[in-house]
């Protein structure tokens, strides 16, 4: 065998097993020579196509880590960027990702620009109620019309933003994942019969459908949801600073409990979903391999055992779905916890204010400014 690997450029297994040449084709194995590794075999020639990792292992689906938060966070991000522009896009697909990037952007600023007008209707209201003097009807209803005008305004401009955006990150991932199964399948294509057969009944369709579901859900609208909160909260921040800073300086104090809330929960959140789908990948391999040959399994008694095998699999995945249920629902419930203490929190210092404001100690506040933090930092 050692003589058989020299006169190739590259081996792809160390045993001398199979053999791939310079311009990434594999050679016939010669006379008596054991069946290749069908990873590595695999892993070089996906490899050519310059595929991402997550289909460079037969799809494998522990593989499918590199694309997760891990020590190397730099990496794990830059590894999202290449995987947005993975199997060769065209320009269209580039076009869609700037559009879909900037109106995401811009989807984020109507809210806060909403708190605004809503405090300055606040402040209309309470002023015709609270000055002694009369008012003149007619000018005080062509202000609130006014600004009715511009809340309408807004939220049009609001709607034409979330709608370009979610359809254009909704195309990059369809176009993302066709490009990614095409690609995939004419490196099926390039590998030898017998490769197929070292597989489970049903592995490859199994990995297929659903690490390029894991990417469409991951490289679609939720990218744009993702920018758009980004761009919210700054501008939300920005909003509540230059109207109540106080306020605004309190309320940026619970930031880091909710950070706290999701790495944590999200950590263990990711744990018991990589068991259950290990559990049910293994679980789908028995009762397919099972139903496909179903005489053997008949020949050999085996009915038992794979019954056992399968209920197994099935009561693990129910107990690791049990646990993931539990820390959801202890993240959600933490989660409103502290948004109602916050909620708490600020009313109480925002009447204080209030009640300075009235005593005539404080009139850098009015109640639409506070209304407006309190608007734009917890009810958005």
């Amino acid at each position: 065998m050692a003589q058989q690997a020299s006169t190739h450029d590259s081996i792809v297994d160390v045993k001398g097993d199979a053999v791939e040449t310079s311009d990434g084709a594999l050679s016939d194995k010669p006379p008596g020579a054991v069946m290749p590794q069908p990873k590595k075999v695999l892993k070089r020639t996906l490899a050519s196509y310059k595929m991402p990792t997550l289909m460079l292992t037969g799809l494998q689906s522990r593989k499918c880590d590199k694309f997760l938060p891990t020590k190397t966070g730099m990496r794990t991000t830059f590894g999202y960027f290449r995987l947005l522009f993975a199997a060769q896009p065209k320009k269209l697909d580039i076009y869609l990702i700037i559009l879909g990037t900037c109106a995401a952007i811009g989807a984020g600023i109507p809210f806060p620009l909403l708190g605004i007008l809503f405090g300055k209707l606040v402040d209309d209201l309470n002023a015709s109620n609270c000055v002694k003097q009369q008012q003149d009807p007619q000018h005080l209803q062509a202000g609130i019309n006014a600004k009715v005008l511009q809340v309408i305004y807004v939220s049009v401009a609001n709607f034409v933003f979330m709608y370009i955006h979610t359809g254009c990150w909704s195309l990059v991932g369809e176009r993302l994942v066709r490009r990614l199964r095409t690609r995939y399948f004419h490196s099926l294509l390039r590998q030898e019969a017998a490769y197929m057969d070292t597989l489970p009944s049903g592995h490859v369709t199994t990995r297929l459908v659903s690490d390029i579901e894991v990417i469409q859900a991951g490289t679609s609208e939720k990218v744009g949801l993702f920018i758009g909160t980004i761009s919210y909260c700054v501008a939300a921040f920005v909003v509540a600073f230059s109207k109540v800073p106080v306020i605004a300086a309190m309320l940026l104090s619970v930031i880091p409990i909710y950070f706290l809330m999701a790495f944590g929960g999200g950590h263990y959140l990711k744990k018991y979903t990589k068991r259950i789908s290990v559990h049910v990948d293994a679980a789908t391999s028995i009762a397919s391999s099972s139903l496909s040959h179903m005489s053997l399994v008949h020949a050999f008694n085996a009915n038992a055992k794979l019954e056992y095998l399968f209920s197994q699999h099935l009561f693990k995945t129910q107990r690791d779905s049990l646990k993931k249920a539990i820390t959801h629902a202890c993240q959600v419930g933490l989660l409103y916890f502290v948004a109602y203490s916050s909620n708490a929190l600020a009313f109480w210092k925002g009447s204080r204010m209030i009640a300075d404001l009235a005593e005539g100690k404080n009139t850098h506040v009015s109640v639409g400014a506070v209304y407006t933090v309190i608007f734009v930092l917890l009810d958005g």
